[in-house]
């Protein structure tokens, strides 16, 4: 496993200058430097590819808490919207819906910000712990 950290611009992670050092811990939560402007991301992962998969996933997911939470903060992209939709769904079920939802399988990227706005809700809701 290495811990890299990749410098962002605009929400979007660059794949270079890339910095890469081992670690013996294991996986980690990604770590920004400023949720609300990125500038450089660190992950936990075992290559500089996943590194940056990883990294994008991360940075769309907090571009879309920043539009749902902030409006008129950042321009709305497609990513945004599912996010939104899956929150105001999420926020329609009742507890044991939710805890339900929340082992639906991940098959694609839309599927993971619909997974996260579900389980943002359930953490504000204290249904889950932190």
């Amino acid at each position: 496993m290495f811990k890299y950290t990749l410098p962002v611009r605009e929400f979007t992670a660059q794949h270079a200058p890339l910095t890469a050092a081992p670690t013996t811990s294991g996986a980690q939560e990604p770590v920004t430097d400023n949720p609300h402007n990125p500038t450089k991301i660190t992950i936990y992962a075992p290559g500089p590819d996943s590194a940056l998969r990883m990294a994008t996933r991360h940075l769309t997911l907090l571009h879309a808490r920043l539009a749902h939470s902030e409006p008129g903060a950042v321009s709305r992209t497609a990513p945004d919207v599912i996010y939104a939709e899956a929150r105001a769904r999420a926020e329609t079920l009742t507890p044991a819906e939710r805890e339900e939802e929340s082992r639906f399988s991940i098959h694609s990227d839309d599927d993971g910000l619909r997974l996260s706005a579900l389980t943002d809700v359930m953490r504000q809701r204290g249904e889950l712990t932190p």
